[in-house]
């Protein structure tokens, strides 16, 4: 009995640690209104002073609330961020600024952007 009532206690924490990176939704923000006006960019971000996979959904979970985020992947392995924005509600420099409040270093990778762009 006692090992059922830990594993409901842990089953609801990591509900509810779930909840709180991956369940909010963004206030006041329908697609099809903002679809027109977004001004959709991308960017590869080397993210460095992650210890485990934990840190990078953190990560994810913190950028994914900011508003003008579309969409965000954060892979511990590689060390790289891959961020799809809204340039007119936030820029990069905000974006590298919020992961370094977070602990981390955040640098853009300039030479994945160069051959996104050029080719």
């Amino acid at each position: 009995m006692e090992k059922l009532s830990v594993l409901t206690v842990s089953l609801f924490l990591i509900g509810g640690i779930s909840w709180f990176f991956f369940g909010k939704k963004k206030d006041g923000e329908s697609l099809s209104d903002e679809d027109s006006l977004r001004k959709k960019e991308e960017i590869e971000l080397d993210i460095s002073g992650m210890h485990c996979a934990g840190c990078a959904a953190g990560i994810e979970g913190t950028l994914r609330n900011l508003p003008g985020i579309i969409s965000v992947s954060v892979n511990f392995a590689t060390s790289k961020g891959y961020i799809e924005y809204d340039a007119s509600r936030i820029t990069k420099e905000d974006i590298v600024e919020r992961i370094r409040q977070l602990g981390y270093d955040a640098s853009l990778n300039l030479e994945e952007s160069e051959k996104k762009r050029n080719g």
